[in-house]
Order: C-alpha cells, then structure tokens, then sequence
C-alpha cells in the first residue's frame, strides 16, 4: 500500500508509484532491477559527461520568456554543476536560468512538471530517491539540491558535494508564499538574486493580469466555486484545498474553492490534510448544486469519458451543471512557471476558453 507522500508501508517506494515527497508530486519510474538508477558503461558515462558539461557551461536554460539566461562567467557566479533530486526544484534551477548537469528520470520531469522545457542531454540519475552514487561522483557537482524527504540519506550526498535541502514549502499552511521564499533562497545561493526577483515579479503580473481579466468578465451571478480535482478510480477524485498551491492561486485570482472550509454548507470541508488535497468518494459533492469542474490534466486515455457514462456520477447535479474544463498537466508543488500555467489555464477556464 502507498501512501500519498511516497512512503509504503514496508518503506520502499514501488516503481510507478505517484508520490508526494517534499516538494513533489509525481511519478517514480522504474529504472533496473536494483533500484540504483541507470547503469552504464564508462565510455557512455564519458559521454554523458561531455555533455552535460557543455550544457552547464553553456547555461542553456529556458525560463520564463521575460527572463536572460544565465552566465557562468558573471561576477560573483554561484554553483552551476547543480544535481537536482526533486523535479519541482529542477523547475526553479531552469527558470532561474541554469541547465541542472544531472536529474532522475529526467522523461518524468517532461511528462509531469513541463515547463520550463528540460533540454537535452542532461544525465539521468536514476531513481528520485534512490540515485545513481557512481554518476554522482564521475559528475563532480558543486551543489546537490534535495527535499526533506532525502534527510535519512543526507550524509551520503554530503561525501560527494555540498548539499542544501528545500521544498518544505509543500508542507507549509501557505505553500505558495512559502514556496517564493525558498525560490529566493536558492536563488541567493547561485548569486542570481535579482534573477529570482525577476521571476517573482513576472508571477505577480501574470496573476494581476488574469485576475483583472475576470473582473472584467465576471457574470451577473458571478462565478461558480470550482474544484480543481484528478480522477482517483471510478468512486474516487482528489481534490485540492486549503494548504495547497492550487488553492493559494484560486484566492489569489478573487474565485472561491468547493473545496474550501465552509464551501459546503453544513459540510466539513473536502480536504483537510496538511498537504492541501485528499481523496474523497463522489458521493461527497452530492450537495453542490453550482460549482465548476477542473480536471487536472487529460489523466488516462477515456478516463474522463468513462466518468460520464458512470450512473453515480451522473446522478450528481455537479455532472449537469456548469460546464468542467480539463486544464493542462500542472504539478501541484511546482515552482513560479507552474503557478503561472496554473493561473492562465484557470483564468482560460473560467471565461470559456479553449485551455487543453
């Protein structure tokens, strides 16, 4: 049985496994039998070295469009052999403008966080807890970014690099401020502070624009509350609420949360974990009469076409009310970049544009 912050009963996270460890929410993948990451030989880990060091050395990193990139020659330059063990603080790095010279499973980076794009060439570590030692070494970092997930095994990173650890936002009661600070954290640490302000101030004009477009489209009746939510199975959704990043965003932008306490009257709140989502059955929104659906990401191939032809779901007066939405593949402890995805797609969402 998995938990929802990775951990199993037995202590072992199972390949496949959707986790949530410090600051991510993702997928372990697989990666050879012994769970020690990609093996392979000394010319193809030559290889991957020459190429991960003419990308550090290159800085070809994508941010945010507003943002330069990074220059390794710059004054007073930080770390730039940065290995990332966690695909959210993998997003930081990038929109800070700096190509990280080794990541895990960097194809779950692309598939789950997006952007900002994670370029090619860059080393595959292995498993997110469970790196490759041999390619942390042969890479020589100069920093080795972890979450408090990692603590138990801190040491071990510690003989190969200096080690800083972030990501406890995503335990924070206010996750998104939380999550700001530690973006300027690791920013100070590669001495690009004016960079983090940058990205900061760049979120903050994404959320002034998209909240001033639904003032100036708000309906009579105003807006409905929205629950941004994944399919769990054919009973089962997970929702986001109070103490999540998504929630953060919804207030942020002048909506109101289904999921939030006292949405539901004379109902406990949907969520009430201190990671800010919980699986509830369907039968929970059996009271909500207006309130619009956000399905995060397409999920599985007809997942969503089988929920409509559910005879539970369509029951509810949620499934023939307003109209859901299926906004794109966003992490829900991303950094800056996912926030502002997250707020253009549910701006998009609500004034009946296409967001997928």
């Amino acid at each position: 049985m998995t938990r929802r912050d990775g951990r199993t009963l037995s202590g072992v996270i199972a390949p496949g496994t959707r986790i949530r460890g410090g600051a991510d929410t993702s997928v372990v993948a697989a990666q050879g039998s012994s769970g020690t990451g990609t093996v392979v030989g000394a010319s193809k880990v030559r290889r991957r070295l020459m190429v991960a060091t003419a990308i550090s050395l290159g800085a070809a990193a994508c941010g945010a469009p507003a943002l330069a990139r990074a220059s390794v020659g710059s004054p007073g330059a930080g770390p730039r052999r940065i290995v990332v063990l966690n695909w959210s603080l993998t997003e930081m790095v990038l929109s800070l403008g700096v190509t990280p010279v080794g990541v895990p499973a960097p194809a779950w980076y692309t598939s789950s966080v997006v952007e900002p794009p994670l370029p090619a060439g860059i080393v595959d570590l292995g498993l997110l807890f469970q790196p490759n030692y041999d390619l942390l070494y042969e890479l020589k970092p100069d920093l080795i970014l972890i979450t408090p997930a990692h603590s138990s095994v801190r040491a071990s990173f510690e003989r190969i690099a200096p080690t800083m650890t972030l990501g406890a936002y995503a335990m924070s009661p206010t996750p998104y401020q939380a999550m700001r600070l530690e973006l300027m954290t690791l920013a100070r640490r590669l001495g690009l502070e004016a960079r983090g302000q940058s990205l900061l101030d760049a979120t903050d004009g994404v959320l002034e624009r998209a909240r001033g477009a639904l003032v100036s489209a708000a309906p009579g009746a105003g807006y409905p509350d929205v629950c941004v939510a994944e399919l769990a199975d054919d009973r089962h959704i997970r929702v986001y609420g109070k103490g999540s990043q998504f929630d953060d965003m919804v207030q942020a932008l002048g909506l109101r949360n289904l999921a939030a306490p006292g949405a539901i009257k004379d109902r406990a709140a949907l969520v009430t974990s201190r990671t800010g989502d919980s699986v509830i059955e369907l039968t929970a929104l059996a009271p909500v009469t207006r309130a619009r659906m956000l399905w995060l990401g397409p999920g599985s191939p007809g997942a969503l076409a089988n929920l409509a032809r559910n005879p539970l779901w369509q029951r509810l007066p949620i499934a023939r009310g307003e109209p859901a939405a299926v906004l794109p593949v966003v992490t829900p402890s991303g950094g800056p970049v996912s926030m502002q995805r997250f707020a253009r797609a549910l701006t998009n969402a609500m004034l009946n544009k296409q967001v997928v």
